[in-house]
């Protein structure tokens, strides 16, 4: 796991406390972050996002999976 965590925009996430560091170059917390990538260090990748609308239906039961119900 890295130290950093890319996100949908060009803000990243400092793992540890869960800050959203914004892309701003006065940014002290940005300067840590470009230095860590200068330094080698590899963001983990954004999280996928979800689309609510492919969840709207209730999940099946066991039952009705195995066609019991």
């Amino acid at each position: 796991m890295a130290e950093y965590q890319l996100t949908a925009t060009d803000a990243v996430i400092r793992i540890a406390d869960q800050a959203l560091i914004p892309n701003d170059e006065a940014n002290l917390d940005w300067q840590a972050y470009q230095q860590w990538r200068a330094d080698g260090g590899v963001p983990d990748p954004a999280q996928p996002t979800i689309n609510p609308r492919l969840d709207t239906k209730p999940a099946k039961t066991a039952a009705e999976i195995l066609g019991a119900a």
